[in-house]
């Protein structure tokens, strides 16, 4: 007869043969520091009290095992698993054998009932607890139970500091464990500093388990002990803060990433730092992501005024130039940067560094932004200006005054200032040579409400396209000018005339279609009606009206 060795099943989890009767090196094995915190959660749903009298049960459901589908009841009933049990003589103890199994005792640390676990904790004392289930008591030094947490606390240090030189091997693989601890638990920066204390620094190989594993917990554990212990794994966090799926990983990463760069002190590192820093700020795709790692940069004093200058200047988001700006004028340096904020193509960043020029002593340069594209730009200018104690008005006269150098800006900015009778400035400028100034001059005069809609219709002949725009928009509300645009000799007049009596619901007449028949004689009429009456004395018979098809007869 031939035997064969079965290997282990998915079948059954960690919890479970600890639950048939298996030592807890056969039912994890080595695992890694995520299966102990995998196996205590599982234990401690498994055994949650859900009967009366403190008997731990177990709800039954029902896994698919293959095509059939199998009641977890009778995989694993929960029901054995050891109980605080109260005795008929008033005492109580833990329904467990006598002595324990090591199964037991690795149940008894997981389960629900804080009696339970600080009774299984108490064997420690008399030093029945095996060495297999430590990474268990430094799970339990976290407890949420004030007794379990002190318990495991002592035992841990006695086992911890029994030898006189601790194994490198085993405080290495609790070194994994301790940092998850520390993370998901919130009495677990014990357990870290027990294990961790006594290791000169985080190990290599438990920075880059942690950095690479699945788990998103253990992704993120990993970055917070990189933050802690100042380790120099630089390049591995800027990997993961570029190439992680996860949002909430990568934000942590690039702020891991910004502290260790601080803290390193060398300026190659903060420069290389801050180059994938700008580069993660266009290229990753979360948009909120940015604007969040931005608020720490700026926060933490990473960038420098020269990269805020760029980021408000360049970006291609208008937050982040909005958000760079403002922390690039906050800067004490902001002097340095506010030429090149002066010149940006974002209306607010130009606007805010206008507004800087009189706190920062250069007021005087403020007359030079009253022409600007922006209407903003220039109300800030005139805003400061009248702080100053000057009038913008007097400064937009003088620059209107000479046809030969005015500047069509500065037209709008005469208009914007509200004097109707600056409305004699302007008539001349019409008849400029340059297309700008005459379209510029021809919205100043509507925005001084000193040009009547029946002067418009002559503009919409002129020779450029932008003041035959400007004077057909200014006529988008009369639609009686406007039919009488339609028989313009450009074709761009006649279709937005078109176009602006279509928005006023406006049938515009058709030039190539013959005019439409008048009402009741459509030829469905004319058919209904018959034939047309004969003269009398007329020579042409009557015509006989014409047969209708067979579907359209009528049946009698």
């Amino acid at each position: 007869m031939t035997t064969y060795d079965l290997g282990p099943t998915a079948l059954y989890a960690p919890c479970e043969r600890l639950l048939h009767g298996k030592g807890v090196t056969c039912a994890i094995g080595a695992g890694e520091a995520e299966d102990w915190i995998r196996l205590d959660r599982r234990v401690h749903r498994a055994t949650h009290d859900h009967a009366s009298g403190g008997r731990t049960t177990a709800s039954a459901s029902r896994t698919r095992v293959g095509p059939w589908p199998v009641s977890t009841q009778e995989i694993a009933d929960w029901r054995r698993a050891p109980y605080w049990r109260e005795n008929p003589d008033g005492s109580a103890a833990v329904s467990w054998s006598l002595p324990p199994t090591e199964s037991e005792i690795a149940l008894c640390l997981c389960h629900a009932d804080p009696r339970v676990r600080a009774a299984a904790l108490a064997l420690g004392n008399a030093g029945q607890l095996p060495d297999s289930v430590l990474p268990l008591v430094l799970i339990r030094s976290a407890d949420t139970d004030e007794r379990v947490r002190t318990l495991a606390r002592t035992v841990l240090d006695r086992v911890l500091g029994d030898a006189d030189t601790p194994a490198p091997p085993r405080l290495a693989n609790l070194a994994t464990l301790a940092v998850l601890v520390a993370t998901r638990r919130r009495y677990g920066t014990r357990a870290r500093q027990a294990v961790l204390g006594r290791l000169d620094a985080l190990p290599e190989t438990t920075l880059t388990h942690l950095l690479t594993h699945r788990d998103r917990q253990s992704r993120r554990a990993g970055l917070e002990a990189a933050t802690l212990y100042g380790t120099p794994a630089m390049q591995r966090v800027w990997a993961l803060a570029e190439q992680d799926r996860d949002e909430g990983v990568r934000e942590l990463a690039v702020r891991t990433a910004i502290r260790l760069a601080l803290a390193s002190n060398r300026q190659t590192v903060l420069d290389d730092s801050r180059t994938r820093f700008l580069a993660h700020l266009e290229t990753d795709p979360a948009y909120g992501l940015r604007l969040g790692t931005l608020a720490t940069a700026v926060t933490t004093g990473f960038l420098r005024v020269d990269d805020l200058a760029t980021l408000a200047a360049t970006h291609r988001y208008r937050k982040i130039r909005r958000h760079a700006c403002a922390a690039a004028l906050a800067h004490p340096k902001a002097h340095a940067a506010l030429d090149r904020l002066l010149c940006a193509r974002d209306t607010y960043v130009r606007a805010a560094a206008v507004g800087h020029l009189r706190p920062a002593g250069r007021g005087g340069e403020l007359p030079r932004h009253l022409t600007d594209l922006s209407h903003t730009v220039r109300a800030t200018a005139c805003r400061h200006l009248r702080a100053q104690g000057h009038d913008p008005r007097t400064h937009y006269q003088d620059l209107c005054a000479d046809p030969a150098t005015v500047v069509p800006t500065a037209v709008l900015g005469l208009a914007e200032q509200g004097h109707p009778e600056d409305a004699a400035l302007l008539h001349p400028l019409l008849h400029h040579p340059h297309a700008r100034v005459r379209a510029r001059a021809l919205s100043a005069l509507r925005m001084l409400k000193a040009l009547p809609d029946d002067a418009l219709p002559p503009f919409a002949d002129d020779p450029d396209p932008g003041v035959r725009a400007t004077a057909l928009t200014a006529l988008r509300h009369t639609p009686r000018l406007l039919r009488a645009l339609l028989d313009s000799t450009r074709d761009d007049v006649r279709t937005r005339a078109e176009t602006l009596l279509h928005r006023h619901r406006v049938q515009a007449p058709c030039r190539c279609c013959p005019p439409p028949p008048p009402p009741g004689r459509s030829p469905r009429a004319k058919l209904a009606a018959g034939p047309a009456p004969v003269p009398a004395g007329s020579a042409e018979p009557a015509r006989k009206p014409p047969e209708l098809p067979p579907a359209f007869r009528r049946r009698t």
